[in-house]
Formats: C-alpha cells, sequence, structure tokens
C-alpha cells in the first residue's frame, strides 16, 4: 500500500475506534465476557478473508495476535473500571515503547521530529491523565497502563509482517479472544437487546477497523502505526461526553489540543522522511 492511502486509511480508522469507549461502556456485561463476545463476531467476520487469503502461521503473527488478545482485555477492562479518558491514554503511550524496539530491533531511525511529536503526544496525554486521576478504580488504572505496552506489541509485529498478511494476527487475536471470553460468557447472564446490539457493532468495528489498519501498516513505518491513530483518543472522550455524560475537563481539552497540534505539524513536516523508512 503507497504510503499516503495508508495514512489516510489509518486516520479513518482511528476514528472509528474513538466510538470504542462509548460503544463498551453501553454493553452491560462483564468485561472478559465483552472481550469475548466482541472477538468471537469479529473472527467470525474475518474468516472468509483469512479462507480467500490463506492463513500461514509465523512467528511475528503469533507475536501480534498474542499482543493483540492481552490489549484486547486490558482496555475493556480498563474502560470499564477506569475513565474512558484515562484508558484511551494509556493506549497511546505505546509510541514511547515502540521507539525503542524499532530502533533496537528493526534497526529504524528516529528523527528529531519524531521525538518532538512524542513528547508533544506525551505532553498531551499527561493533561488527560491529571484530569481523570480521580475517576475509576485503582486496579482499573494500573491495568490501562498495559494497553500502551500491548498496542506497541501489536503495532511491532505488524511493522515486521510488512512483506506478508499482517491480518493474520487481528484474525489469530480474535480467535484466542474469543476462547479465553468463552468461559467468562458462559457464567454471565445474557445481556439484554440493546447490549446485544452494541456487542455486535463491537464485533463488527473490531474485525472492519483491525483489518484495514493491519492493511494500513505495510505502508507505514512503526513508529507511525502509532503515532497516526491519536486521533482516537482525541474523540474518544467527546462521544463518551456526547452519549453517557462523562464530561472531559478543561485539562483534558488542552490536552486534545497539544495532540492534535502535534499531529498537524507532523503531518506537515512530510511523514516520513529519509531517515524514518529504511529503503528497500
Amino acid at each position: 500500500m503507497s504510503h499516503k492511502k495508508a495514512v489516510l486509511l489509518t486516520c479513518c480508522v482511528a476514528f472509528l475506534w474513538s466510538l470504542a469507549g462509548w460503544n463498551i461502556k453501553m454493553i452491560q456485561w462483564s468485561p472478559f465476557a465483552i472481550a469475548g463476545g466482541r472477538s468471537i463476531i469479529a473472527a467470525i467476520l474475518l474468516l472468509p478473508v483469512m479462507i480467500k487469503k490463506g492463513i500461514k502461521v509465523t512467528p511475528a503473527a503469533i507475536g501480534g495476535a498474542v499482543c493483540y488478545m492481552a490489549f484486547n482485555y486490558c482496555f475493556i477492562y480498563s474502560t470499564k473500571y477506569a475513565t474512558s479518558a484515562f484508558a484511551i491514554m494509556m493506549q497511546y503511550t505505546a509510541p514511547v515503547y515502540v521507539a525503542i524496539l524499532s530502533w533496537l530491533v528493526l534497526k529504524e531511525h528516529v528523527t528529531k521530529m519524531d521525538v518532538m511529536s512524542i513528547i508533544a503526544v506525551l505532553v498531551g496525554m499527561l493533561f488527560f491523565f491529571i484530569d481523570s486521576a480521580d475517576g475509576g478504580s485503582i486496579f482499573g488504572k494500573i491495568v490501562a497502563v498495559m494497553n500502551g505496552i500491548t498496542f506497541a506489541g501489536v503495532s511491532f509485529f505488524l511493522r515486521i509482517q510488512k512483506n506478508e498478511n499482517p491480518v493474520v494476527s487481528m484474525f489469530l487475536g480474535n480467535v484466542l479472544s474469543g476462547i479465553v471470553g468463552l468461559f467468562f460468557m458462559i457464567h454471565s447472564t445474557i445481556p439484554d437487546g440493546t447490549s446485544l446490539a452494541f456487542l455486535g457493532l463491537a464485533g463488527f468495528l473490531c474485525a472492519f477497523t483491525y483489518m484495514m489498519y493491519a492493511l494500513a501498516s505495510t505502508g507505514l513505518s512503526t513508529l507511525e502505526t502509532v503515532l497516526l491513530p491519536v486521533i482516537d483518543p482525541v474523540m474518544n472522550p467527546v462521544w463518551v461526553f456526547l452519549f453517557c455524560g462523562e464530561r472531559p475537563g478543561a485539562l483534558s481539552i488542552a490536552g486534545a489540543m497539544v495532540i492534535l497540534a502535534a499531529i498537524l505539524i507532523r503531518g506537515i513536516s512530510g511523514v516520513p522522511g529519509k531517515a524514518f523508512h529504511k529503503e528497500k
């Protein structure tokens, strides 16, 4: 995929991802049951694609699948038991971990502009963190910290599969997540009709967006796969506020402005530079 198409597609995916917080809040079910149910629906929807393209299981595909499964459970649990803004902001600490992994393992260079963008994003996240620090349980916040680590793992393994079919990781990750979640689904009460409808929507968005994200990753550097989707944490609290009444404070709004500025400056500067991608 060309770089321009990959950037546009990733931004569209990030916008759809931003609906996740509101979507999850609307499902009256345990977080582990939600994670399992969403993944089962997503795996079923991805199955025809896998049958058509074939499933080639590689170490990188398995690594991406395991990281995705872990991210799925951590994100949904922290969204349920911490504030949505806190959960999503912790996810986007991923660029820090990705930059280190990319430098150590993939030998990708990180430019000064990349470093400045990461710092700006982290400053924006800090505003969100301070603003939402009083909401949710302590354990929910601890789990939320894992969102960034596991999401970085997903992005890292997708990047390794740039010349393969990275959608395999998404499919296998949902299969694993669905298997783990079956226990919690069986031991949970059946949700009401509204919750089932939102669970179906969550499964569809999960299958569609992560498939598109995996495909777009073939045209992006590892760092871009986690920098470009930061549209998600900006819009996520907005939807939750509009539909669930979870009001973002002044610091959250300030954080959103900082993150948006980082995205715009990063894009105008020219993505990626020669120092950002290795020549093939």
